[in-house]
């Protein structure tokens, strides 16, 4: 059951439910400000519970069986109730911390119980708990802090009054400072607290407190006199009372340092004097005492004004002080000067928004080169494929045209060379010019673009193009075929063949070697062509210019090759050494057509 759930509602009211924070530094004055108040409430005949030390608890106990008519009774039908603060606290906590829900379910049946338990179950309920002590004598203030928070909360939903309470020493420390501002900042006044009223005569320190409680003794009285030199000694915050028409009744040296005004100089004036024109024009400063009013605190950050016109970025808390009858009787507020930090937020957001736009750039200008890449990919293919078809327009047109031209002129010369007479040996010799040049045009035609290749498939234009190549450069070469191999796509199969060209070509011109070993094979789902060498190898020099494992970035017409090979899917890969060079082109079989 969460805060939001808890049963038995108090009757709807417009102001907070009182939250009474007790410092404390004598147990017998604790003991006796606990006494006072639960007997208070017992003698009324409204409940009354107390979480406390065990040792604490049984003084109290002690104490209420004197001062209590009808304590029996009330411990017997269960109004009034004694809990184990230690063990209480363990039920609730979680990671170090209060839990919300947990809290609410420990909590909300003991209120509800005594509620219904006392004689008028409408009544007001006393809550008295030291649990918030044991928090910070383990060395865990935030927890504290956000369990007077989770009593706010319960108090809000039931008729409770609450009352906690902190050993001064605890905030003597200079660490204790932040927790001080933070405990007085939950909570609507000081149980047992005098204060006396800022004296006006500027001769005077009118910031002066004395802070007593009961007859509490000499000692009581000087430690809570270095509690007061405390408060007064912070100068990071300024800390000051404002009347209920938020009208300056005290002053702080923080205040003074942070706002640049004497006591003298603000004392009795409004604490709109620090806001800027234009909140002033909203009437920014009394709907903040409203909601204080309201709420019991309101906290802003915003530009604040010092006496000599210049602004400071301010942390503000404004809190309802009330008296031990719930009437307003004025707002305290802490103001801390936090120009450097939002400063220093602003410049880092300003940083994040830069280092943001440059990633956004670097990732446009990476989608620009990737579309750039993608564009150049493009044309590249677009290239290539024009460069084959350009290959196969002038390979058929030296074919069809002028390898019949040549045909016909040969047809002529041997006509004539029955009647040439003495001219005849000159007409023969024409004739054998003619047929080297029909030769070397079917040549040129079927290189630019095999006929075999496109009718009969790679298997059987690679055989083919070894042996003119073979008869040309005198290599010797070798071609090796797995059994299953068919036919490819006719892109694949033209990359291929190209490939094989290009490879054998560089091979007669710069390996040195005797042989070329020619391999066609389908492996792990792609289909390979391998040309490997016996020569010289490529030097390392050559080869560290590109990639490991790929094509060095040397010579047009491997780098166009390798384009060939991304374009569809395959690659192209090159090793070297001293005992030879191997290139490997493979493309992905599942472009394999039966």
């Amino acid at each position: 059951m969460g805060l939001k759930e808890i049963s038995q509602p108090h009757s709807s009211q417009s102001e907070d439910p009182p939250h009474i924070v007790h410092f404390y530094s004598d147990d017998k004055v604790l003991v006796r400000e606990v006494t006072r108040i639960m007997s208070a409430a017992l003698n009324r005949g409204e409940p009354a519970i107390a979480i406390a030390t065990p040792s604490h608890c049984e003084q109290v106990t002690q104490a209420l069986e004197r001062e209590v008519r009808n304590f029996p009774r009330a411990t017997a039908e269960g109004w009034c109730v004694m809990l184990n603060a230690a063990e209480t606290l363990s039920r609730f906590m979680v990671n170090g911390m209060p839990h919300p829900e947990r809290f609410a379910d420990v909590l909300t049946p003991v209120i509800v119980r005594a509620s219904l338990a006392s004689p008028n179950p409408q009544n007001r309920i006393t809550a008295f708990g030291e649990m918030v002590s044991l928090l910070c004598a383990q060395g865990n203030p935030e927890a504290a802090v956000r369990l007077e928070q989770l009593w706010n909360m319960l108090a809000r939903t039931h008729s409770l009054s609450v009352y906690c309470a902190y050993p001064a020493q605890s905030f003597f420390r200079p660490e204790g400072r932040d927790l001080f501002l933070k405990v007085c900042a939950e909570h609507s006044g000081t149980a047992g607290v005098e204060t006396t009223a800022p004296s006006t005569n500027n001769h005077a320190s009118p910031t002066k407190h004395n802070l007593t409680v009961g007859d509490g003794g000499g000692e009581w009285r000087s430690r809570e006199e270095g509690f007061r030199r405390f408060v007064e000694a912070v100068q990071d915050y300024a800390i000051f009372m404002l009347d209920t028409e938020g009208n300056v009744t005290t002053w702080s040296v923080g205040a003074e340092r942070i706002k640049g005004y004497s006591a003298s100089e603000i004392i009795g004036k409004n604490f709109s004097t620090f806001y800027v024109e234009e909140e002033l024009r909203s009437g920014k400063p009394r709907m903040e005492l409203e909601v204080a009013a309201r709420e019991g605190r309101f906290e802003d950050e915003g530009w604040r004004v010092r006496k000599d016109g210049s602004r400071f970025w301010a942390n503000v808390i404004i809190t309802a002080v009330r008296d031990e009858h719930h009437q307003l009787i004025g707002f305290g507020k802490v103001t801390r000067d936090i120009t450097d930090r939002m400063q220093a937020q602003r410049a880092l957001d300003r940083a994040n928004q830069d280092l943001k736009n440059e990633i956004l750039e670097r990732k446009l200008a990476e989608q620009r080169l990737a579309e750039s890449e993608q564009s150049l990919r493009l044309l590249s293919l677009h290239l290539l494929r024009s460069q084959d078809e350009e290959r196969r327009r002038i390979g058929r047109d030296l074919h069809d045209s002028l390898g019949q031209v040549l045909t016909v002129m040969k047809m002529n010369l041997e006509s004539l060379a029955p009647v040439a007479g003495d001219r005849r040996d000159q007409i023969v010799k024409c004739i054998e010019l003619a047929d080297d040049c029909i030769r070397e045009v079917r040549t040129i035609s079927y290189l630019l673009y095999p006929p075999m290749l496109e009718e009969l498939g790679l298997r059987a234009a690679v055989p083919w193009y070894l042996d003119g190549f073979a008869a040309r450069s005198g290599i010797q070469t070798s071609f090796e075929v797995s059994a299953d191999f068919d036919r490819l796509p006719r892109e694949s199969e033209l990359a291929l063949f190209r490939v094989l060209q290009e490879g054998l070509t560089n091979l007669h011109r710069h390996s040195g070697s005797p042989v070329a070993h020619i391999r066609l094979s389908r492996k792990n789902g792609t289909t390979a062509l391998e040309i490997r060498d016996e020569g010289k190898g490529i030097p390392p020099s050559v080869l560290s210019g590109g990639v490991s494992g790929h094509l060095p970035p040397t010579g047009v017409g491997l780098r166009g090759m390798t384009e060939r090979m991304k374009q569809l899917g395959g690659r192209l890969e090159v090793t070297s050494s001293e005992r030879g060079t191997t290139v490997v082109a493979t493309v992905p079989s599942s472009e394999v057509k039966a």
